[in-house]
């Protein structure tokens, strides 16, 4: 081999390796390609969607397992891509505070057998900010006081007679609104909409038609508040139920017991406890299929990645969706 093409293998060997460092820094630290999996967005985002996470929207976190496999997040070739062996302690720099409505790309805190950046992906909307209170009455989340009436796409469960199913479609029809198959509960039919159409087809029914959502969030019997760091509360028996989890995480590696309705911390009685982080609460836009703060509790802000931003490209078993190409995320 001559000189002349062995320094153009070398100089085309740097130009990948460092097209391979840059592409790794700006997924690492500051955007990041992800691709929507599941409806727990409907219909923000949908099925085929692929969107950016801006990494940097609430302060860049920095790598926690230091050994690990470029360009993979957790498996390749269904092997383990990485070693919990070494890890580096949380760590985030130019820390900001998630806005309330943002859609939040974060790692699911239950999974604490693995390091925090390697726990699987949810995507949820923020609703409720640290230093928050939030109860749940007949279904409806209640935060400071106010009612959450949700994102107009919200998709819930909604219950109509049975007897009136065909005026029903017939005005749909009319209204250009699609009612997906329901599903027949005595003389009623349970169907999933969203907030949106719910109301302007209720707009337009008659109170013998009307749709009446089906509410199911009865987890929460009590207010209480959404912690922050540095929060001190008291660890009295209803305390000790909702906070039990986050305390179990953030004392990891401690003796943490609750006997008799105490909390014991190596085998100390404590009265009250000092949250390390601050929480937030996450509810997924379509409310029927989804995993968020109903199902696995507070979020930690140590668990969030980034913003959802941009929807830069999506397709369904038709091909691109073209107007949904380039779109920002509301």
């Amino acid at each position: 081999m001559s000189s002349k093409k062995k320094n153009i293998y070398v100089y085309l060997g740097k130009v990948i390796l460092v097209t391979l460092l840059i592409v790794l820094l700006v997924r690492t630290f500051f955007l990041e390609s992800f691709s929507v999996s599941s409806a727990q967005m409907e219909m923000t985002l949908l099925k085929g969607d692929k969107i950016l996470i801006n990494k940097t929207a609430y302060g860049i976190r920095m790598p926690v397992t230091l050994l690990s496999i470029p360009f993979t997040f957790d498996k390749i070739f269904g092997i383990k891509s990485y070693s919990a062996a070494l890890q580096a302690p949380y760590k985030r720099f130019f820390a900001r505070s998630v806005d309330r409505d943002d859609i939040v790309l974060f790692n699911n805190p239950l999974e604490t057998d693995k390091p925090l950046d390697k726990r699987s992906f949810l995507l949820s909307r923020c609703v409720a900010l640290p230093g928050d209170s939030l109860r749940v009455e007949n279904g409806l989340f209640i935060i400071n006081g106010k009612p959450y009436s949700g994102c107009p796409n919200t998709i819930e469960e909604y219950s109509f007679k049975a007897l009136a199913k065909k005026e029903l479609e017939d005005i749909a029809k009319e209204l250009q609104i699609f009612i997906p198959v329901g599903t027949a509960q005595g003389d009623s039919v349970i169907t999933h909409l969203s907030k949106y159409d719910a109301f302007v087809l209720n707009e337009s029914l008659s109170d013998s038609l009307t749709l009446v959502p089906c509410k199911k969030d009865t987890l929460i019997s009590h207010m209480f508040l959404i912690p922050f760091k540095g929060k001190i509360i008291d660890m009295d028996e209803n305390n000790l139920i909702m906070y039990k989890q986050m305390i179990l995480q953030e004392q990891k590696g401690k003796d943490v017991r609750i006997e008799k309705g105490e909390l014991l911390i190596d085998g100390i009685k404590q009265m009250e406890y000092t949250f390390e982080d601050s929480y937030y609460w996450m509810l997924s836009d379509n409310s029927i299929h989804s995993t968020d703060s109903r199902s696995i509790g507070f979020i930690p802000f140590s668990s969030i990645v980034g913003k959802a931003s941009l929807i830069w490209y999506s397709s369904d078993e038709n091909g691109t969706r073209k107007e949904r190409c380039f779109s920002s995320i509301k």
